[in-house]
């Protein structure tokens, strides 16, 4: 595939925007109450310190940051760190860890990656290292291209491959979805060829990984319905369906999903 069929073929596909806003900010409670990654068990800070990705006067853009714990981690390694997320309050649980860690390096704010005119905030080519770690940010060539285009050195894309969601799946059948954006099969496949035919040498890092999720009824069911809405509008019969069949598997006041992935890792110098 040449590289005009790849930029036709991966494209953006925005049903709803608001709806995936409402996604992220319904879950960042529970990623805000995630302890922060450390370089002593974590297998990407890991990656990225044992490729000597970045230093003590290095400038880091965490794309899809969260509520900021690499972004965090990193700052105190690095000469400064800005973590951009799409979500209002990913990004404000996000400088209350800073604010809680008198991280003075770091900078986070709310921005839309797909959207943002890196020109505009003056963010071409003025970082050391730029990663999207685990994130939707990046789900078109114009989206990954971008980290390319704001790196001065490295640059390092995770997505989730080969994954199941065991709840959601059901749901999108539910409903009459086909589609799944969850895993990143192609994407992580476009990503490759782009670089490749650049002349670059991408290198690949694979990670199988488990997450058990637990969530309360109303929780689950602003995740699994905004999640439905970024593929498309759905019904208030569906939404119903959907309510009928979480509250079906709810135990104990919670439902459980435990999700199974290969979290594959891109990453090459520009």
């Amino acid at each position: 595939m040449d590289r005009k069929e790849i930029l036709e073929q991966w494209r953006f596909h925005e049903k709803n925007k608001q709806a995936r806003v409402d996604l992220w900010d319904s879950m960042a409670q529970s990623f805000g109450e995630q302890a922060l990654p450390s370089f002593a068990d974590n297998c990407f800070l890991r990656l990225l310190e044992k490729n000597k990705m970045f230093d003590a006067g290095s400038l880091v853009l965490d794309v899809g940051c969260g509520t900021g714990g690499y972004s965090l981690a990193l700052a105190g390694r690095c000469k400064g760190v800005f973590g951009i997320d799409l979500s209002p309050r990913m990004i404000e649980i996000a400088k209350e860890k800073a604010e809680e860690q008198n991280t003075k390096n770091v900078r986070f704010t709310c921005a839309d990656w797909n959207e943002m005119n890196l020109s505009d905030v003056n963010f071409e080519h003025r970082f050391d290292l730029v990663f999207a770690h685990m994130t939707p940010a990046v789900q078109s060539a114009d989206t990954f291209l971008k980290l390319s285009q704001a790196s001065r050195g490295w640059c390092v894309l995770a997505k989730p491959t080969r994954r199941t969601d065991p709840v959601s799946d059901k749901v999108k059948e539910l409903v009459g979805i086909a589609e799944k954006y969850e895993s990143s099969d192609d994407d992580i496949l476009y990503a490759f060829e782009l670089l490749w035919k650049q002349g670059l040498f991408p290198r690949l890092d694979y990670k199988p990984t488990q997450w058990k999720m637990e969530k309360t009824p109303s929780q689950a069911c602003a995740m699994y319905i905004n999640r439905m809405k970024t593929y498309r509008n759905i019904t208030a019969e569906e939404e119903q369906q959907i309510v009928r069949y979480l509250d079906s598997i709810t135990e104990d006041g919670v439902i459980r999903e435990t999700v199974t992935t290969t979290v594959t890792t891109l990453y090459w110098h520009v």
